[in-house]
């Protein structure tokens, strides 16, 4: 079976999956997300043209509006303040356009963050029931599965990112695609992804899907080690002690990160360890390679940046306009990224930014912490995991932003999504939990905490669980 006819079956299929998407949202949302992560217009250039995730976001977004107008009632997705503090967000990058100084380049830049926060607002929409919110899991599994095999395959066929440092040479895996075009890009995006896989582990019992899951999870793993990232494989280890910490079996965590550690390291070339073990190095003391002490002379180029315009700062997406215009002031030299989240919307949003930003973090946190306070119910373990996954995703992502500039990347939006959906859904479930079992006496004892109560007032509940038969439909 030739390669073109794969392809041609691939782009046939995944054409009538979409197209049925248009009719059931909620698959036309999971369609949309792995559009958005996959990028089939790279993969095939014939596609590019016909600007497949433009054209489908639009159409999806054009459904969904037509139908909320039909409904006689509907929750306004405004009421969560996650989404609020995204758009919050959205809006200083907006502000930030004409005071930039690539006014075009800004533009563009939040073009690309209003794309990133639809896709919050279609999955607080329409995952609001815990069988959608297994189902957006398996997606999310199966692109990791796609973004490790991809890059392992393209790694193994001699595509890479060949790196010459002070070690020697190292070739570093990377994506095949533009959103993990970079061996950082693609460490960085499955270690933010991994910790669903590990919540999707937790709660499923068939044997088969268990070691589909492990399979897939010694394919990121793989594909991270090959990277050379050093910053994902701090990240790895704040995550196996993370889970070690917040384990009821603590021991048996640990051995099996232990040994899933030894695996990798016995598993992995030489020259990758080398690079890896210049952690230990640098905190010991040792010199700096030219990597990391270019990544300081961008940090205090940020802020000369930051001091030059401090309020709006230099624009969306412009500060390697600003390292060029401002620090190097004529010098021929490349213009470089932040490398540092902080410094990124300082220098590019300014202090309206980390106002924004911060506000943004602080709801996702908020909703984080709702899922948390619920250990140890049956009812809503689904819930109770995911709400796990996103506080190892909101850590590991923390780390990846300490040496990246992940502002425009998915990682904060798929992140503030998923808390968003996943805390309707709970609330959801409390609320009809509450109401079953006391549906005479609303103040008994057994209601849910103050912090629940006074987070619902703030938080859309989706109706699903009350027996909203349109809304399920949707």
């Amino acid at each position: 079976m030739s390669s073109s006819f794969l392809i041609v079956l691939c782009i046939t299929i995944g054409a009538l999956v979409a197209l049925v998407g248009l009719f059931r949202p909620f698959l036309g949302f999971l369609v949309f997300l792995a559009i958005h992560f996959i990028q089939p217009g790279e993969l095939v250039p014939a596609l590019e043209p016909f600007r497949i995730e433009l054209v489908y976001g639009l159409l999806l977004i054009s459904v969904l509006v037509l139908r909320r107008a039909a409904m006689a009632t509907h929750t306004p997705l405004l009421a969560d303040r996650i989404l609020r503090s995204a758009l919050f967000l959205v809006g200083i990058g907006v502000l930030s356009i004409p005071f930039s100084l690539w006014k075009g380049g800004s533009a563009q830049t939040v073009i690309e963050m209003v794309k990133l926060v639809t896709l919050m607002f279609l999955m607080k929409l329409l995952v609001n029931a815990e069988d959608r919110m297994r189902k957006l899991l398996w997606c999310v599994t199966g692109i990791l599965a796609w973004l490790g095999l991809s890059s392992l395959f393209s790694f193994y066929r001699g595509q890479y990112y060949h790196l010459v440092y002070d070690l020697g040479n190292l070739n570093r895996a990377q994506g095949v695609s533009s959103i993990v075009g970079g061996p950082n890009e693609l460490a960085g995006l499955l270690v933010a992804l991994l910790p669903l896989l590990i919540a999707l582990f937790g709660t499923v019992r068939g044997i088969m899907a268990r070691l589909l899951l492990i399979a897939c999870g010694a394919v990121c793993l793989m594909a991270i080690m090959l990277t050379g990232s050093r910053i994902a494989v701090i990240g790895l280890l704040a995550i196996a002690i993370y889970y070690t910490l917040r384990s009821k079996r603590r021991i048996v965590t640990l051995i099996v990160c232990l040994i899933i550690g030894s695996w990798l390291w016995v598993w992995m070339p030489r020259e990758y360890r080398l690079r890896y073990l210049t952690v230990q190095e640098y905190a010991q003391g040792a010199k700096l390679d030219d990597s990391n002490q270019l990544r300081l002379q961008v940090w205090k180029a940020g802020q000369k940046i930051f001091l030059a315009r401090p309020i709006l700062g230099v624009g969306a997406g412009q500060f390697p306009t600003g390292y060029g215009m401002i620090y190097l002031a004529g010098r021929h030299a490349a213009w470089m990224q932040p490398h540092n989240l902080l410094i990124q919307v300082a220098c590019e949003l300014g202090v309206a930014g980390l106002v924004a930003l911060t506000y943004f973090l602080i709801q996702i946190v908020k909703g984080i912490r709702v899922a948390l306070r619920e250990k140890g119910k049956p009812a809503v373990e689904l819930s109770y995991q995911v709400g796990v996954a996103c506080s190892v995703m909101f850590v590991g992502i923390i780390i990846l932003s300490a040496v990246g500039h992940t502002l425009y990347r998915p990682f904060w939006y798929v992140l503030g999504g998923l808390v968003a959906a996943n805390q309707g859904i709970l609330l959801a479930k409390l609320k009809f939990e509450e109401e079953t079992t006391n549906p005479n006496n609303p103040s008994d004892e057994s209601t849910p905490s103050a912090d629940i109560e006074s987070c619902e007032r703030d938080q859309v509940v989706a109706p699903t669980f009350l027996g909203s038969n349109r809304l399920r439909r949707l």
